[in-house]
């Protein structure tokens, strides 16, 4: 891996502009802007700076790129954009992204994303503000649902399809809808929900992963039904349905051994519904109640201050010792 060599930087903004898409990554947006000017990948990128990296025509599908501010301003130039715009356009050119050192101009281009998952952009959010080639955004989870379009994409790259098309999966649609429902009304606290439930229902399928109902919507999807990347989106409505039954129990608030008995089994004959009768999901559901043994001091309540509540409410403490609100699906919940 040698150094690219004769890097003087701009000197006029390239002639084509560039359209935004929200939550883009930085390579991604890079390789747009290669092919609207008819640059090679590592041409556009001798313009930036100097980089270590040997330029993959793959890489905007791999992992992401990071610059330092003396390149960013190249970019900015090239893009006909100010910097600051730009960061605002692009996450991972914000300040704390900046690699050290401000000159020379520098890149690189590591197969490791600092956070979060190079993600594939659903082609018809792409297509509506004027982008027809492949374009990845920067996401938490490693995988997406675009319930506008009904797209499915994810970030396993090589492997068709791209992006799964979601009409043959109405229950999958629902069940997104339902998740935006849970989390536009209890805020954080819903996210949280789904992320236990998801977490706890995908350890399910990673033992289980014939169930028929999982592996008939794998079929569907045109996905193997054993394959990583199968799993989220199979178990979408089981991991909602799940959500739900944990808010009923925070909502509740009794923490009784009589109470814990009545909720298990109340969920265990739900997961005999789902076909998983032959499925031990004892020791996740008893760890799950375990960090919600004890009730977080607020309640859930009625009227307008109720609903401000309910969007700021904490959940258990043993959860809130464990999760992180802000983050991936993974750290969100308590599971871990």
């Amino acid at each position: 891996m040698a150094d690219r060599a004769g890097v003087w930087g701009p000197r006029l903004r390239l002639r084509v502009p560039v359209p935004r898409l929200a939550g883009e990554s930085t390579g991604s947006f890079v390789n747009r802007l290669a092919h609207a000017h008819e640059l090679e990948l590592g041409d556009l990128l001798d313009r930036v700076g100097t980089g270590l990296q040997p330029v993959n025509p793959r890489l905007p599908a791999l992992a992401e790129l990071y610059v330092n501010r003396a390149a960013l301003d190249h970019l900015a130039v090239l893009s006909g954009r100010t910097p600051h715009r730009l960061q605002l356009a692009l996450t991972n050119l914000q300040d704390h992204f900046l690699l050290p050192g401000d000159d020379p101009a520098r890149w690189q281009w590591p197969f490791e994303v600092r956070e979060g998952h190079v993600v594939r952009c659903c082609d018809l959010c792409a297509l509506a503000r004027g982008v027809r080639e492949a374009a990845w955004l920067v996401w938490p989870d490693p995988w997406r649902v675009c319930l506008r379009h009904r797209r499915f994409t994810d970030d396993h790259r090589g492997q068709d399809p791209h992006v799964v098309r979601l009409e043959g999966l109405p229950e999958v649609v629902r069940a997104h809808a339902d998740r935006v429902r849970l989390e536009g009304r209890f805020g954080a606290a819903g996210a949280e929900l789904f992320a236990d439930g998801f977490q706890i229902v995908s350890r399910w399928w990673e033992r289980a992963p014939d169930v028929w109902s999982w592996t008939q919507r794998a079929w569907r999807a045109e996905l193997e039904a054993r394959e990583l990347r199968t799993g989220p989106l199979v178990v979408y409505p089981e991991a909602v349905q799940l959500a739900r039954e944990m808010l009923r129990y925070e909502q509740c608030g009794e923490r009784t051994h009589a109470a814990r008995g009545v909720w298990m089994e109340e969920v265990q004959q739900l997961t005999a519904g789902w076909g998983l009768e032959d499925v031990d999901g004892w020791g996740e559901l008893a760890q799950w109640l375990d960090h919600h043994a004890q009730p977080a001091a607020a309640t859930f309540a009625d009227g307008a201050a109720g609903a401000r509540r309910r969007r700021r409410r904490v959940l258990a403490v043993g959860h809130s010792r464990l999760a992180e609100p802000s983050s991936s699906l993974r750290e969100r919940s308590c599971m871990v």
